[in-house]
């Protein structure tokens, strides 16, 4: 993976998104039948789905792609036309469709797009296994990983609700080393590790330890020469990514919130 890099990281968070027991709609709101099938398909009780309301006249949010569409707004254009890699944590009818296919027609998105999903809260680092051969050498590609669900059992899920837009090329300012399932061990870090510092970010969410980085770039706890180890805890799966910061200085961070 030597030859894969990041020079822009964007993000966009819902602060405090606001929730309704899915038993409480009407039997044939389309919602409610939506969290019943979930229910069903994780043989889960109906009661503990529920839903996530749209932030009021945002047609973007109703369509489940307001924090994909911020993201994506505060990262900026590409300078040619990228393949877009739109990948979904969470559970909605056809995540491989409506969101990516909503978001595309409101940017005006010139370049090929993907949707990737079952990859749940690994999404934030199995990705790359992906689009090491999948970003080409002269373009690049702009990544955006999403856990932002409209849909939650509640006392299990533990999302993000959030949304973290990467630039990704052949050159950049973080060089993407190594990821991987389960705990990192040594073998897979390179032999210099061990006399470097290692700064390790992680939560159970697909976007967890790319919050967190993205705050450690923004202050300077980051500095030039330093690995950052970032992973994924979640309840059944592990997973990591392993990054060096080349020219911490040099990359570009932008955060565009969701206003509830």
């Amino acid at each position: 993976m030597a030859d894969l890099y990041i020079d822009a990281i964007a993000t966009s968070v819902r602060s405090w998104p606001r929730f309704q027991p899915s038993a409480e709609l009407p039997r044939r709101d389309p919602r409610r039948r939506v969290a019943d099938m979930i229910a069903r398909e994780r043989r889960i009780p109906a009661e503990r789905m529920y839903v996530r309301h749209p932030v009021p006249g945002d047609p973007a949010d109703a369509a489940d792609y307001a924090t994909t569409w911020r993201a994506l707004d505060a990262l900026g254009p590409p300078g040619d036309d990228q393949t877009l890699f739109l990948v979904r944590s969470g559970e909605v009818v056809d995540p491989m469709t409506s969101p990516l296919a909503g978001t595309v027609h409101a940017l005006g998105w010139t370049g090929d797009d993907m949707g990737i999903t079952h990859l749940r809260e690994q999404g934030g680092t199995q990705v790359f296994r992906l689009l090491t051969w999948a970003v080409p050498e002269d373009r690049g590609a702009t990544v955006v990983i999403v856990d932002d669900p409209a849909y939650v059992a509640v006392e299990t899920d533990k999302p993000a609700f959030a949304g973290v837009a990467l630039r990704v090329a052949r050159t950049g300012a973080l060089r993407i080393v190594a990821n991987g399932k389960g705990a990192p061990g040594m073998e897979a870090l390179p032999a210099e590790a061990e006399a470097r510092r290692v700064q390790v970010l992680s939560g159970p969410s697909a976007c967890d330890a790319w919050l967190d980085l993205y705050a450690a770039l923004s202050t300077g706890v980051i500095a030039q020469g330093d690995l950052v180890l970032l992973r994924t805890e979640g309840d059944q799966w592990e997973g990591w990514l392993l990054l060096e910061a080349l020219r911490p200085h040099e990359l570009r961070l932008a955060s565009a919130p969701v206003e509830e």
